[in-house]
């Protein structure tokens, strides 16, 4: 080892590596589509304070990938110093499917449904919820309706109605069957394997991350517009759509 020379620690090197090329919070953060909060987390070691889980492995390779780094090197190093937030993932296991009945099929198809039916029904029931929550078609139709005009007297004036931010809605549309984990703004609201033709509608509030073991497999819309692909097959799920640049997502015409 030469001397004087003193080996830098794998979130120094993550912050090195990305201003030698120039690169801001933010821009890592758009092109990776995580939360400039995260970079800030990653680049100050602050492993446990990730999202849990592969996400958190996700995560550094796709910011060692975006300032130059080797993925799979940094990896590494991050588990070394920090195994106890970055513990290899167990496998899942993957369950052989068999030939079934008429009665077992109707079976299987009852139970895969019924979780979403139940999810549609809580949140469709009056209760006092949280300020982002996944909401059922009919709220959202109701939600979506332009403001009406209000007709003043000719005597007088009346008091104009408070206008309230147009909602904008993501509808996440699942192709193939795949694991999906869904936190807005620090809370996660989904988080379990999802099945082809499953849809998910979800009101957006500052920030809204999604997570999961296949890019492709996740397909959405904003507000009723197609949204772009967030990866090819194969892809981890790793994406971040913000109130203030869910326009970016959109497919242009």
């Amino acid at each position: 080892m030469v001397a004087g020379h003193r080996t830098l620690d794998a979130a120094s090197r993550l912050r090195q590596a990305r201003e030698e090329k120039g690169l801001s919070f933010r821009q890592v953060a758009e092109a990776t589509k995580l939360s400039v909060r995260v970079i800030e987390q990653l680049e100050s070691g602050r492993i446990a304070e990730l999202p849990e889980g592969i996400y958190r492995r996700s995560i550094v390779r796709a910011v060692a990938r975006e300032v130059g780094l080797n993925p799979d090197q940094l990896l590494a190093e991050f588990t070394s110093q920090h195994p106890d937030d970055l513990s290899t993932p167990k496998a899942a296991a993957v369950v052989a499917v068999k030939p079934t009945s008429s009665f077992q099929k109707a079976l299987a198809f009852v139970s895969a449904t019924l979780p979403m039916a139940a999810a549609v029904l809580y949140f469709a029931l009056p209760a006092e919820r949280p300020p982002v929550a996944v909401m059922p078609p009919s709220t959202m139709e109701q939600r979506a309706e332009p403001m009406r005009a209000e007709i003043l007297p000719v005597a007088g004036l009346i008091e104009t109605p408070l206008v309230r931010p147009r909602p904008v809605v993501v509808t996440l549309t699942i192709t193939s069957r795949c694991q999906l984990r869904v936190v807005a703004d620090g809370t996660e609201i989904l988080g379990r394997v999802m099945m082809p033709g499953d849809t998910v509608p979800i009101e957006l509030g500052d920030e809204l991350l999604l997570l999961g073991d296949n890019a492709s497999a996740v397909q959405f819309s904003i507000n009723g517009q197609a949204g772009r692909q967030l990866g090819v097959p194969g892809d981890v799920l790793s994406a971040r759509i913000g109130r203030d640049d869910y326009q970016d997502f959109l497919v242009r015409y």
